[in-house]
C-alpha cells in the first residue's frame, strides 16, 4: 500500500514500501509521477515482447514529455515518448517489440483514452 503524507502546503512524502520520494512543489510533481508510471509500465511491455522472441537488449533510455489540457479537468493533451535501446537485434525488430508493447501496455491504452502519443525508436 502507498501512502502519501502532507504538510505545510503541497509538500509531501511518497513511501511505498521502503522507498519515500518528495513530492510537492519541492519534489516531484503529480505529472511528473505519471510519466515515470507511463515509461515503466511500456518499458516492462516492451521487455515481455523482446524476452517472448527470445532477444536481448542491453541499456535503455526512455524519454518522455508531454502537454496538458488548458481546460478543466486538465487531463494530458499530448505525450511524446522517445526510447534508446542497445541491442544486437534488428531495428524493426525492436521496433515491433516497441509497437506492442504501446499497443499492451495498461498505463499507456489508459491515457490514450484522452491524449494523443506519439512515440519513436532509436538505437544505440
Amino acid at each position: 500500500m502507498a501512502l502519501l503524507k502532507f504538510h505545510d502546503g503541497f509538500k509531501g512524502e511518497y513511501e511505498i514500501g521502503d522507498q519515500t520520494l518528495r513530492i510537492g512543489m519541492d519534489g516531484i510533481k503529480p505529472y511528473d509521477m505519471t510519466y515515470g508510471a507511463m515509461a515503466a509500465c511500456m518499458y516492462s511491455t516492451f521487455l515481455d515482447h523482446v524476452n517472448a522472441r527470445g532477444l536481448k537488449v542491453g541499456d535503455v533510455e526512455v524519454y518522455i514529455d508531454g502537454k496538458k489540457r488548458k481546460e478543466i479537468p486538465a487531463t494530458l493533451e499530448h505525450v511524446d515518448i522517445f526510447m534508446r535501446v542497445q541491442s544486437e537485434a534488428p531495428e524493426e525488430v525492436i521496433k515491433e517489440c516497441m509497437d506492442g508493447a504501446m499497443r499492451d501496455c495498461s498505463m499507456i491504452q489508459t491515457v490514450m483514452k484522452v491524449a494523443v502519443i506519439d512515440y519513436s525508436l532509436e538505437m544505440m
